[in-house]
């Protein structure tokens, strides 16, 4: 039974694509021996493994190339004692070497990769045998003539000899004395001795031993008699050199055999990570991703494509398949060539490849239990060789499921997968139909995970009937005549026999002769399979619509919320430039009025006030057309502290709380405060806050100021005893902004030429005492200050003198 459900799931041949991927023959080997996991823990480490390699492939340093020969048979020889060749120490050295760069490479790059990391820490250091091996054998397999003294002496004598034995024979052929003796001006080698090449009638010219005969017959091959002696050292310097090429070899494979068993291991290990990589490549060759393995028994996977389909074609379908809480049977219905069977071979492959360490190809957010054994009768089991038709195949195989799974009276547990292509089929549809919510049903009391496809009405209607059932449908174009490929979960599906039938062709007298015949409860449910399809397909993409537009308004929403940001930026970016302006504009004055004052003090006649007078409004006319119109306005909201116009009363405060939620916020006005409803509070403007500059309405963090008054101010009430026109109240704020009102009020009080400014900062903790008096000293423009009055408030007040 389980290795027809490979067959039938098309395991080998995802196999085959697996060992595809592997560099060298004993990693593909691994490839089509993978065993599967028995246990959640193991399952989980082979996906986490996976995981990792396709992190390294695709990584800035991916591991070296796994080309490598399979060394067994050589290890075997070495191991019994036998001598070695040149290429087989080659591929040793080779086998050393790449374990020695991966165990390398992975200390240097491995600390993201650690199941990786320690599945290659078993390699061995093997580097000093590879060193000796390719000291002595070069990269073609040959021995090295620098391989021992005795051997470069050896082979430099007998290159020796040769040269000697090549001048010797190039003299003859060049000799007259040869000339009608040769057959060519050339010579060879015969049996390893030198011989030149003479016409066979003159071969009893030449005092010598033959050698051979040309296949004419007509070249004699003899090695002159005075060459016997040189050719015979030769030979001998030969049988030095191999003696001694003979001796190296059996030492390196000494020095090999009592290594053996650690190179074998590093061999294994390199299999491994070979197979190991071949998995990853096939995971990013299907664009595949790690599954997370439950505990839970539910099958939950999102976007999930069949993986010989992902190999093969550009683009496949992607689907959701989910079995989860109380539901144990999914039945899929829907029309002929479908994709029924794909989606059912699609979860056997998947429950088989989470147990190898492959990743599905499915969404990253996909979960899947893991099924201890998997069963699947797919496709036509009719065997002719044994009698066996169609239905009674498809019966063995149920009946040998049931032997396996177990007994009612023991159920077995859910991690058994059921996998049933057209279940009761190939007989009677009323009895097939019955005998397949039968076995359905017993299947499910046995505990079972099943996933069944039909066409059968009765059984699309079992979902109705038992709470542990689920329908499923692939979607028919009604429109086009011709499937989708998509799966509906939840709704059954119409087989639309007819209409496949009219698409491909057949003569409509007889569709309509069979819409006829079909009795008239079966053509309404399956009507009413179809409406329930295309009410399904016709909501999913209205849902997929209002998505659309969701995040297109959250994008445009995203968008004013950067610009709203970069308003305001520039906002406090001129209102920055403009206090700077606006300072620059108030120095100039300051210093035209100061010289003012000082020609005044010279010069009191009426005739030099008056010409002051013009002077001074000259000067308000030219700041009034420099300053910018209205340069604070702003449409943001007013925020706590922040200076406000109360639009019914035309009075300017300062705002004591946030606006958002109330019904009414507090506002000080002067040493009052006013409530009042949010609606009929605005942000002061420059033009506003003309209205009232006088006393505390001045308290904001952002300074409003005026142009140059060219009028007397009348003096206020308190200058008659505390000889004073302005007041500033700052009690209750931070230092800071408690400095920039101050300024504010200087500002204000320079531009209405006061002569005095009252703070009232309190006593308290000092600090504000501290620093308004601290700055006193420092500004410019005030000429002296002083502790109030106990009339005035005492050391809670500072009375500054303006110059």
């Amino acid at each position: 039974m389980v290795q027809h459900t490979e067959q039938v799931l098309e395991w080998p041949v995802l196999i085959d694509c697996l060992a595809n991927e592997a560099a060298s023959t004993m990693g593909a080997a691994r490839c089509r021996a993978l065993v599967f996991a028995a246990d959640l823990q193991t399952a989980r480490i082979q996906q986490q493994e996976t995981t990792e390699m396709v992190d390294i492939l695709e990584g800035t340093h991916p591991l070296p190339s796994m080309v490598f020969p399979d060394i067994r048979n050589v290890l075997a020889r070495a191991e019994k004692e036998g001598v070695l060749d040149g290429t087989d120490l080659r591929d040793i050295a080779l086998v050393i070497g790449l374990g020695h760069t991966i165990r390398h490479h992975l200390e240097i790059h491995g600390s993201s990769f650690p199941m990786i990391r320690a599945r290659c820490e078993k390699l061995q250091e093997l580097m000093w045998i590879k060193e000796v091996i390719d000291s002595c054998i070069d990269p073609n397999g040959h021995l090295r003539e620098s391989a021992s003294p005795e051997l470069y002496q050896l082979t430099q004598k007998r290159q020796g000899l040769r040269h000697t034995m090549r001048r010797q024979l190039e003299g003859m052929l060049a000799s007259q004395e040869y000339e009608d003796l040769l057959q060519g001006h050339y010579f060879a080698e015969r049996e390893n001795r030198y011989v030149i090449p003479v016409k066979a009638e003159r071969q009893h010219a030449i005092d010598g031993i033959v050698h051979d005969i040309s296949g004419s017959g007509a070249t004699v091959f003899i090695e002159p008699r005075h060459l016997i002696e040189l050719n015979n050292s030769i030979k001998f310097a030969d049988l030095q050199v191999a003696q001694e090429e003979r001796h190296i070899l059996q030492d390196l494979s000494s020095r090999v055999a009592g290594h053996v068993r650690a190179i074998r291991e590093n061999l294994s290990c390199l299999a491994d990570v070979d197979c190991l990589t071949a998995k990853a490549r096939l995971s990013i060759k299907t664009q595949g991703s790690p599954i997370h393995l439950t505990q839970e028994h539910c099958i939950d996977l999102q976007q999930a494509r069949h993986p010989l389909l992902a190999l093969n074609k550009e683009h496949v379908i992607p689907n959701s398949i989910r079995i989860e809480g109380d539901t144990t049977v999914l039945v899929i219905s829907g029309p002929n060539a479908g994709g029924k069977t794909v989606s059912l071979k699609l979860v056997g492959l998947f429950a088989m490849m989470v147990k190898v360490g492959l990743h599905p190809t499915c969404g990253p957010d996909s979960k899947m239990a893991l099924f201890g054994r998997v069963f699947a009768d797919i496709g036509d089991s009719q065997d002719l060789s044994k009698d066996v038709s169609s239905f009674s195949g498809h019966i063995l195989n149920m009946i040998a499921l049931l032997k396996n799974i177990g007994s009612p009276a023991k159920p077995a547990s859910r991690d058994i997968l059921v996998l049933l292509d057209e279940v009761g089929s190939s007989t009677d549809p009323i009895e097939g139909a019955a005998l397949a919510e039968a076995l359905l049903t017993r299947l499910c009391e046995f505990g079972c995970t099943i996933i069944a496809t039909t066409h059968y009405p009765t059984l699309k209607t079992l979902a109705f009937r038992n709470p542990h059932v689920r329908n499923a449908s692939q979607e028919f174009d009604t429109v086009t005549l011709a499937p989708t490929y998509r799966l509906i979960d939840g709704i059954p599906g119409g087989s639309s026999a007819l209409e496949i039938a009219e698409r491909l062709g057949l003569d409509s007298t007889i569709i309509q002769s069979a819409q006829l015949l079909i009795q008239r409860q079966d053509y309404d449910l399956d009507a009413i399979f179809r409406a329930l399809q295309n009410t399904h397909t016709r909501l999913e993409r209205e849902c997929e619509q209002a998505k659309h537009l969701r995040q297109e308004a959250q994008h445009l929403f995203d968008e004013a919320e950067i610009t709203r940001n970069q308003l305001r930026a520039q906002e406090r970016e001129d209102r920055q430039r403009y206090r700077k302006q606006w300072q620059q504009e108030f120095s100039k004055a300051q210093r035209q009025l100061n010289q003012i004052i000082n020609d005044l003090k010279t010069d009191k006649t009426l005739s030099k006030v008056r010409s002051i007078q013009q002077t001074i409004g000259s000067v308000n006319q030219e700041m009034l057309s420099r300053l910018p119109n209205n340069p604070l306005e702003s449409s943001e909201p007013p925020h706590e502290g922040d200076l406000v116009e109360i639009d019914p009363l035309g009075t300017i405060g300062i705002l004591q709380e946030s606006l958002e939620g109330k019904k009414q916020v507090s506002i000080r006005v002067g040493t009052q405060t006013i409530k009042t409803a949010p609606s009929a509070v605005r942000r002061a403007t420059a033009s506003s806050s003309n209205k009232s500059l006088s006393g505390p309405q001045q308290l904001s963090r952002k300074r409003s100021l005026s142009p140059i008054s060219t009028e007397t101010s009348r003096p206020s009430s308190h200058q008659v005893t505390g000889q004073y026109q302005q007041e500033l109240c700052i009690r209750g704020f931070r230092l800071d902004d408690a400095m920039e009102m101050t300024l504010a009020a200087l500002d204000h009080a320079l531009v209405t030429q006061a002569k005095y400014l009252k703070v009232i900062h309190g006593q308290g903790s000092g600090a504000l005492k501290t620093g308004i008096r601290t700055f006193c000293q420092s500004s410019p423009y005030i000429q002296s200050f002083r502790s109030g009055d106990p009339a005035e408030g005492g050391d809670g007040v500072t009375v500054i003198e303006l110059r």
